[in-house]
C-alpha cells in the first residue's frame, strides 16, 4: 500500500472517530442539560411552595400547587416532617398520547423557611419519551442509511474507475526504476487506454533501438577485431581469445598450442614480382593456411603482424602440433613452383604449448 493511500485511510479513520465521539458527546450534553433544566424548575417550584407556606395553610394552597405542578410537569407533592408525610397531593391524570410511557423521577427539597420539613416532588422524566419518539424518525434513519449505502457503492465504483490509473502509475514507477522488457507491458485494465498504448509503443521502439544498438556494437567489434586486408582476425582478436582461455576460472586444466607462422614479406614480393603477382601469391598462401587450419575444430587463424600469422589450437598437445606443422609444410611444398620464391625460406613455424599459466617452448620449424 502506498504512503498516500495509508495517509488517506488514516485521516478518514480519524475523521470518522471524531464524528462519532462528537455525536456521543453532544447526546450526553443534551441529556444532562435537559435534566439540569428540569431539576432547576422543580427546585424553583419547591421554593415557591415554601414561600407561600409562610402566609397560607398547605390545604388552602392546593389550587396554586396544581397550577405549579402542571407548569413543571409534577405528578405528586408530599410534605414531609422528617421522615413522616403530613400532606400528599397528586395531580389529576391528564391526556397522554397513545404509546407514551410513564417514567418518573423523584427530588427531595429541604424547606429553608420551615426547618425540619421538606418537599418530595415526583415529576415526569423529560427524557422518558425521547427514546420512544425515535421510532417516528425511522423513515429518516432509513433514508440516512440508504444515503450511506449509496456513498459506499459510489466510493467502490470510483475505486474501480481509478484502478486503471493506479496500474498505469505503478507501471510507470517500475519503468522509472529501470525495468524493461515484457514484464512492464501494459494490460487492458490500464486507463487512459491511449496513454497505455502510447507507452507500450515507446517501450517497443526503445527495445528495438536497443537491439539495433547491440547489433551495431557487435558489428563494430567484429570489424575492429578483423584484418581488413585478409578478412582474418587481427592481433587484438587473437590476444583476447587466448586471454579468455588462460583466465577462465571455470575450466581447470585447459591446455593448447600456439603456432606462429611467418610468410615471405609481401612488400618485398611486390617490389620483386609486381603488384598483381604479389597479391596472387599472398592470397594463395593465406587460402592454403585458412583451408588447412579449418580442418581442426576450435582452431583459430589470425594475422598477427604484417607477414606473421598466429594459429590457436586449444586442447592440442605439443606432439600433435608438430605433426600439424609437418603436414602444413608438405602442403606448402605441393604449391606450384615460383622462381622468385625460395622454398627454403618460404614458411617459418614456431610452436608454443601452454597450460593455464605454465608455458613450454618447442623448436622452430622451417620450410
Amino acid at each position: 500500500m502506498r504512503l498516500t493511500t495509508k495517509f488517506s485511510a488514516f485521516i478518514t479513520l480519524l475523521t470518522g472517530l471524531t464524528i462519532f465521539v462528537t455525536l456521543i458527546g453532544c447526546s450526553l450534553s443534551f441529556y444532562n442539560a435537559v435534566q439540569y433544566k428540569y431539576v432547576s424548575r422543580v427546585q424553583a417550584t419547591a421554593t415557591a411552595i415554601d414561600t407561600h407556606l409562610v402566609t397560607h395553610d398547605i390545604v388552602s394552597l392546593t389550587p396554586q400547587i396544581d397550577e405549579l405542578m402542571i407548569a413543571s410537569d409534577i405528578v405528586r407533592v408530599d410534605l414531609l416532617q422528617g421522615e413522616r408525610s403530613v400532606y400528599s397531593h397528586s395531580r389529576a391524570r391528564g391526556y397522554r398520547p397513545a404509546g407514551t410511557s410513564d417514567m418518573y423521577r423523584e427530588l427531595v427539597v429541604p424547606l429553608i423557611k420551615h426547618p425540619g420539613m421538606s418537599l418530595r416532588l415526583v415529576y415526569q422524566d423529560p427524557m422518558g419519551n425521547y427514546f420512544h419518539s425515535l421510532i417516528t424518525t425511522a423513515p429518516l434513519t432509513l433514508a440516512i442509511g440508504f444515503i450511506v449505502l449509496i456513498l459506499f457503492l459510489s466510493v467502490r465504483w470510483l475505486q474501480r474507475q481509478l484502478s486503471g490509473q493506479e496500474l498505469l502509475e505503478i507501471r510507470s514507477t517500475r519503468i522509472l526504476n529501470g525495468e524493461r522488457g515484457a514484464n512492464v507491458r501494459g494490460s487492458v485494465y490500464e486507463w487512459p487506454a491511449r496513454t497505455s498504448s502510447a507507452l507500450d509503443v515507446l517501450l517497443s521502439e526503445i527495445q528495438f533501438a536497443h537491439e539495433q544498438r547491440s547489433r551495431l556494437d557487435t558489428l563494430i567489434r567484429s570489424y575492429a577485431a578483423q584484418d581488413t586486408k585478409t578478412g582474418l582476425g587481427n592481433r587484438l582478436f587473437f590476444d583476447n581469445q587466448l586471454a579468455t582461455l588462460l583466465e577462465d576460472q571455470e575450466k581447470v586444466g585447459v591446455h593448447g598450442v600456439v603456432m606462429m607462422i611467418r610468410l615471405p614479406d609481401f612488400n618485398l614480393l611486390r617490389d620483386s614480382l609486381g603488384g598483381n603477382q604479389a597479391e596472387e601469391q599472398m592470397f594463395m598462401l593465406i587460402n592454403l593456411l585458412s583451408t588447412f587450419i579449418m580442418r581442426y575444430p576450435g582452431s583459430l587463424l589470425a594475422r598477427y603482424h604484417r607477414s606473421d600469422f598466429a594459429v590457436l589450437l586449444p586442447h592440442r598437445t605439443l606432439k600433435e602440433a608438430e605433426s600439424i606443422a609437418g603436414q602444413l609444410l608438405k602442403a606448402v611444398d605441393a604449391l606450384p613452383a615460383n622462381k622468385m620464391l625460395d622454398r627454403d625460406d618460404m614458411v617459418h613455424i614456431g610452436i608454443c604449448a601452454w597450460r593455464k599459466r605454465t608455458v613450454h617452448r618447442a623448436g622452430d620449424g622451417t620450410c
